[in-house]
């Protein structure tokens, strides 16, 4: 929020005040260190933000909005709004206006973090660049990344998430994105919108705030997506910008874009469509080869995403930051192509939020894994669907109920030529095992 006075935040919401101070920060947290900050107390289902003002005051909090009919907080500058969410979002709508750099919107099921950090690092190659951090990709996530955007951004690299119908169109009104990426359809929160169907809906409203000279970007291998128009990216024969894998490594992916060669050190072929993506938008933001390929040489994932690292002699790919049929089978395909390991184990767990079709879905996952995939741990109660979907006889499944039991079995998985691959959901918390 460089160079946004309190005097320029009030009169956005018609309030005329004298006070010529920086507004430097932003936080709907209390506790979050907010010195000369703007504290916007969001009204949850169980907390109201409104009661924490003086804490905020405390942490450095020197104007808020306030919901309008409440007595008025001492100490701070209040500036009255119906909303104090609407007005979080109004005000990052107005911020946006104001530095005005190119916009990159991704959604998708699956995929888009990795995404937004791929396109981020390319562009940024090129373009001074702000990216959402972490998962800050909701209505009060997407507000907060903007109003934390340097002045001198070009670009602005914006992750949208959902789990319902309306969400993704506020979003992209909101950020008016000249680029606009669904980098798939999956299953999560399908139960919410009424299946794939619907999430493909809910995923395509990012077209509602898309310039009118701006690009829709999406998956061209998935039939959901196959009327939605815009630039189509994948395998299939008919894709706008056609893929190609040559070699897939442990330590990297060799693929052809438009019988363009390069390379990704990042493990897992689904990764090798992110980069893709990323490719993309570098060629509508004009960047070359050269240039696009030393930011994919500087990819760094988000934590617990393909990431790699050793675990004793054996090789380990936790990917357990979270999970859907779709991401886990991508998964288990990537392990499946590893070359130059004896031993393929998977350690899987329950997979959240699927709705009605949980157990098939769960059994979607059984039905790939199958041979050169040696061990499969299932963790969990739902892990028991994942099993009945396993029909290779020459895959060695265990079954445990807790994370707990599953890290005592790992040790025995310690060993040369091994390859081990971490993946459930959230909630199960993974990453358990190797810490």
């Amino acid at each position: 929020m460089e160079q946004l006075t309190i005097q320029t935040l009030a009169s956005w919401f018609g309030m005329e005040i004298n006070d010529s101070r920086e507004v430097r920060h932003v936080a709907t947290d209390s506790r979050d260190d907010n010195a000369d900050g703007l504290f916007v107390p969001i009204i949850g289902a169980r907390v109201d933000g409104h009661d924490y003002i003086e804490a905020a005051i405390k942490q450095g909090a020197i104007v808020t909005f306030w919901e309008q009919d409440r007595p008025l907080p001492e100490g701070i500058i209040a500036i009255p709004v119906a909303s104090p969410l609407t007005a979080l979002q109004e005000a990052a709508a107005r911020y946006l206006a104001e530095i005005n750099p190119k916009v990159v919107a991704i959604t998708g099921s699956n995929g888009k973090t990795s995404t937004k950090d791929m396109i981020a690092v390319v562009l940024g190659e090129t373009f001074k660049t702000h990216k959402t951090a972490g998962n800050f990709n909701s209505d009060v996530g997407l507000p907060l990344t903007v109003l934390r955007m340097p002045r001198d951004t070009e670009v602005a690299v914006l992750e949208m998430g959902m789990n319902g119908f309306g969400q993704i169109e506020l979003l992209s009104k909101l950020a008016k994105p000249d680029i606009a990426f669904v980098t798939n359809i999956g299953e999560s929160h399908g139960e919410q919108v009424g299946g794939r169907e619907g999430i493909a809906k809910a995923k395509l409203e990012i077209k509602a705030g898309l310039k009118p000279d701006g690009v829709l970007i999406v998956d061209a291998d998935e039939p959901l997506l196959r009327e939605a128009g815009g630039y189509r990216v994948g395998y299939d024969s008919t894709a706008d910008g056609k893929l190609e894998v040559v070699e897939a490594t442990f330590d990297a992916s060799i693929f052809r874009y438009n019988n363009e060669l390069y390379e990704l050190k990042v493990l897992g072929a689904h990764q090798i469509r992110n980069a893709a993506y990323a490719i993309a938008c570098g060629l509508k933001f004009g960047l070359g080869h050269d240039t696009i390929q030393r930011g994919l040489d500087r990819v760094q994932l988000t934590s617990m995403r393909m990431e790699k690292r050793m675990f004793g002699d054996a090789h380990l790919v936790n990917d357990a930051y979270n999970a859907s049929p779709t991401s886990m089978v991508a998964a288990v395909e990537t392990i499946k192509t590893l070359e130059g390991f004896s031993r393929r184990v998977l350690v899987l767990g329950d997979m959240y939020e699927l709705g009605t079709d949980e157990i098939a879905q769960h059994e979607q996952v059984g039905h790939a894994i199958t041979a050169p995939v040696t061990d499969c741990v299932l963790i969990g109660e739902k892990a028991k669907w994942i099993a009945a979907g396993i029909t290779d006889p020459r895959v060695n499944v265990t079954m445990v109920p807790t994370v707990e039991e599953a890290k005592v079995l790992l040790g025995s998985y310690q060993r040369p030529q091994t390859v081990i691959l971490l993946k459930a959901s959230r909630g199960l918390a993974l990453e358990r095992l190797v810490q």
